[in-house]
């Protein structure tokens, strides 16, 4: 068997392993959320189960839509895979990055947090239990703290570490970087009544959170990714280290209505150079596991909006090549850098067909 075989052959089986144990982590927390254990500590899902959520009547729906009576009633599938590997920010109480563990057994999720993990057990009483359940498991959920949305590739812990990551003998299949980064409800707190500001504020957090995503927050950081992707000769032809990978995706969720719908995330996403796929309706149902918390924390005595009684929707994006622009062209051409004909002329906006799949978002 030569050495290539030889390695895919390893990592199929390490695929294969992180499966087994992903079907196991689901399977026990299903038999557990049945049986309530004697001692919960002792044991990873919560003592109370779930209540599972009526789903909504779409009767209705399909009469006031006739033009699309398919897509308005279908349900659109959770968009994570078992072997996806994941990145969720600004996590609250990390009920999130639960339920797509134990709900939907991914088994290569990492989650992080902008508060300090002694903010996080003084917001949100329930992150402890969570805790205990995240970092019990074989191997543990990675849970970082402190960490800042706006300079997220900045992390060096946070680099994907992946198994499919190829080598010298196999470098067509080489691959680096998050499959998926995922924002939910990103907010940033009671900063000001007044609207705009509100709206502006939220505006330039997704914008650096792309950006960062991207490694595209600083001048020096586009031309050097520019470089890499130009047709330089004297260039080392080696495939860059990727925070994200070229084809991943970056997801947030969003409640519907105002100010939410201010924010306008479709045109910040494509002027940091992303491209918009699609928007869908967030489902509650499928994220048994999941109770959205406010950025603020839990109010005493309970009490409040619950955000699973609100309508919601999560918007996906996808990293294409960077596109230079005139000044950018300039500073290559010093460089003795050439662009190449298809990547001057080539649109940053949505093609047609693509936009024709995000102007039908599904209900």
């Amino acid at each position: 068997m030569s050495k290539t075989k030889t390695k895919q052959a390893r990592r199929q089986l390490k695929r294969d392993g992180q499966r087994k144990i992903a079907e196991h982590q689901k399977k026990e927390a299903k038999k557990a959320a049945i049986v309530k254990p004697a001692n919960p500590r002792a044991t990873i899902p919560s003592s109370k189960p779930a209540p599972k959520r009526q789903q909504p009547d779409t009767t209705t729906q399909k009469a006031e839509t006739p033009a699309k009576p398919v897509q308005a009633s279908q349900k659109h599938e959770v968009p994570f895979g078992a072997y996806d590997h994941i990145l969720l920010v600004g996590e609250g109480d990390f009920s999130f990055t639960r339920s797509l563990v134990e709900d939907h057994g991914c088994a290569n999720v990492t989650a992080t947090s902008f508060d300090t993990e002694e903010e996080v057990l003084e917001k949100y009483p329930t992150f402890e239990e969570t805790r205990g359940a995240l970092t019990g498991l074989m191997p543990p959920v990675p849970l970082h703290h402190g960490i800042d949305a706006a300079k997220l590739s900045s992390y060096k812990a946070l680099k994907c570490e992946r198994d499919d990551a190829g080598g010298d003998d196999d470098d067509d299949e080489a691959v680096s970087g998050w499959d998926s980064i995922v924002f939910m409800f990103p907010h940033v707190g009671g900063l000001s009544t007044d609207v705009n500001r509100q709206v502006r504020s939220n505006q330039a957090l997704l914008v650096s959170f792309f950006k960062a995503c991207l490694e595209t927050s600083t001048a020096r950081q586009r031309l050097k990714i520019l470089e890499q992707q130009s047709n330089r000769p004297n260039l080392v032809q080696r495939k860059p280290v990727e925070f994200l990978k070229m084809g991943g995706r970056i997801m947030v969720a969003l409640f519907e209505g105002e100010p939410y719908t201010l924010w306008n995330v479709r045109d910040l996403a494509r002027h940091a150079g992303l491209r918009v796929i699609e928007s869908f309706k967030f489902d509650w149902a499928q994220y048994p596991s999941y109770s959205h918390v406010r950025t603020l924390g839990a109010l005493e005595g309970g009490g409040g909006w619950r955000g699973e009684d609100r309508e919601a929707r999560m918007y996906v994006f996808e990293k294409i090549a960077l596109e230079a622009d005139s000044d950018e062209e300039k500073e290559l051409e010093k460089r003795g850098v050439k662009l190449g004909r298809k990547r001057k002329g080539k649109q940053t906006s949505v093609p047609k067909k693509k936009r024709k799949v995000e102007d039908d978002d599904s209900d």
